[in-house]
């Protein structure tokens, strides 16, 4: 988050010595990146969770598969 604060606040700075025309265009690439940046941050999220709920989906069933006490079921 840091980073994108710091990116935007760099972006800010550039944008002041700009003509109108090319600070219409610049804001509008770093609103398209910012926007980029956090779909890819939203979609590595949701990987990590799935990630982690079919790791704690396979413990459950070792633990289950651990503690069953059926001979028939091991």
């Amino acid at each position: 988050m840091r980073i994108l604060m710091a990116l935007a606040a760099a972006a800010a700075l550039g944008l002041a010595a700009c003509s109108q025309a090319e600070t219409e265009n610049a804001a509008d690439e770093a609103a398209t990146a910012t926007e980029e940046a956090g779909t890819a941050v939203g979609e590595a999220a949701h990987e990590a969770g799935e990630a982690v709920e079919g790791a704690v989906n396979d413990a459950a069933t070792e633990v289950e598969h651990a503690t069953d006490d059926n001979p028939a079921t091991n």
